[in-house]
């Protein structure tokens, strides 16, 4: 009785084994298909154009004898390797080589994600060619591809079974996160580079002068990069060894009912929006400096270098504090009682051996509080003063973020706009560094200390 009951249940996993491929097959075949529906739609001067996958690969867009819209080159690279994705996937189904071809549709997802980068290329380039107005857009064909591309990822995997699936989803979630980087860098250097190529890669970045609606029109973006890097160290200089110290006093010191106050004080930081950050700094802490040192002698207004150190500080004090608790909390005991069986007392303890061990957390905290400080917009927009000039501690300036947000609103279509996205991808370079950098320094931390 046994013996046929598992040869019932080998016999029916069979026939759901070869249902799931069945289907994922053919979702992968009307994937295809889509190529031949409307895939993308383009607005020129209220002109409508639709236009199938196949079209996008192989025609432009003729709007008048003279005008020829060309499709970009990398819109069609991502449309090609999307539809070979499937063809591959569909081949290693074939191959009973389930995982890879679970692997392939979902390539086939990301290049299809991908091509949204480049629609706005099509646009872009019909403004510079004299259209006044241009809109595209992804029609349902496209949608279509992108659901049946994602149906034969999920069904390929799930024949596996339910341990294999999950073990090609956990995969399927960390490749998600690696191409959300993938996508962002892209966007970042084809839309931020042609600026940077067209004015000159040493204009651009150590040029002093910023006037990008004159009739001369200068993009030198050196003062703001100088203002995000001096608001950057500022931040850290005050809010790291105040970060570090609360987080030593919450692990290690701290009584419990203190604990209970201090700790929520801390994390409702973090909740607040920027914006009221903003607020505060503009109502209380730009007039606070304005007084206090045009009393000392100085003449400043407030806003200034000085209150977006400031404001910054404080704003990265949760990500320190809350990741490096963590991390002092993680250092096994046995480090504390023998530094202390040692003769050590508890705070000599904590400085020469806790915060040494917990080195590599501290440096995530410090990390993300980094990045915090280089990417935050909306407060720094409201007590910087927005000049472009060259910083000091109490003249306003403009750092890159608030330089992109501030004139995004107004600049036209044309080398104005793409040097904005140009200062967007300096930041981008600057933060990737800044991350490469701390992670290099907190793996040789923790390679110090495993000697």
């Amino acid at each position: 009785m046994e013996i046929k009951n598992s040869s019932f249940l080998r016999k029916e996993d069979l026939a759901r084994r070869t249902g799931l491929r069945l289907a994922s097959c053919l979702a992968g075949i009307l994937a295809i298909v889509t190529l031949f529906l409307p895939f993308s739609s383009f607005v020129f001067d209220g002109s409508v154009i639709r236009m199938t996958g196949m079209q996008l690969l192989v025609s432009n867009i003729r709007l008048s004898a003279d005008l020829l819209i060309v499709i970009p080159v990398g819109l069609r690279i991502c449309m090609i390797l999307s539809f070979a994705a499937v063809g591959a996937g569909l081949v290693l189904l074939g191959m009973k080589k389930f995982l890879f071809a679970g692997t392939a549709f979902f390539g086939a997802v990301i290049f299809a994600v991908v091509e949204f980068t480049f629609i706005a290329g099509v646009t872009q380039t019909a403004s510079r060619a004299g259209v006044s107005s241009a809109d595209g857009g992804m029609l349902y064909g496209w949608t279509l591809f992108f659901l049946l591309a994602l149906t034969s990822a999920i069904l390929s995997v799930s024949v596996l079974g339910l341990e294999k699936s999950a073990e090609m989803i956990f995969k399927i979630s960390a490749l998600i996160s690696i191409g959300a980087v993938v996508i962002i860098t892209i966007y970042m250097f084809v839309y931020g580079s042609p600026a940077i190529v067209q004015i000159g890669l040493g204009k651009f970045l150590f040029g002093t002068q910023w006037k990008p609606t004159a009739a001369d029109p200068q993009f030198g973006i050196l003062y703001m990069i100088l203002a995000s890097l001096f608001g950057c160290i500022g931040a850290i200089a005050i809010g790291v060894p105040i970060g570090l110290m609360t987080s030593v006093f919450l692990a290690e010191i701290a009584p419990k009912w203190v604990r209970s106050i201090v700790r929520p004080s801390v994390e409702l930081l973090a909740g607040i929006p920027s914006v009221i950050y903003g607020f505060w700094g503009m109502k209380v802490l730009v007039p606070f400096i304005r007084t206090t040192f045009t009393k000392l002698g100085y003449s400043t207004t407030g806003s200034g270098l000085l209150a977006v150190i400031l404001i910054l500080s404080i704003m990265i004090l949760p990500t320190i504090v809350s990741v490096a608790e963590t991390a002092l909390k993680s250092v096994p005991s046995s480090y504390t009682e023998a530094s202390l069986a040692l003769g050590n007392t508890k705070i000599s303890t904590i400085f020469a051996v806790q915060i040494p061990a917990a080195r590599s957390g501290i440096l995530a905290g410090v990390i993300l509080g980094v990045g915090r400080a280089i990417g935050e917009t909306m407060a720094v927009i409201m007590v910087a003063g927005n000049i472009v000039q060259l910083p000091t501690l109490f003249s306003s300036v403009r750092p890159m973020t608030a330089g992109i947000a501030f004139e995004m609103g107004y600049a036209e279509n044309g080398l104005h706009r793409q040097a904005l996205f140009g200062i967007g991808l300096v930041l981008f370079v600057f933060i990737m560094l800044v991350n490469i950098t701390f992670t290099f320094i907190s793996k040789r931390g923790v390679q110090m200390n495993a000697k």
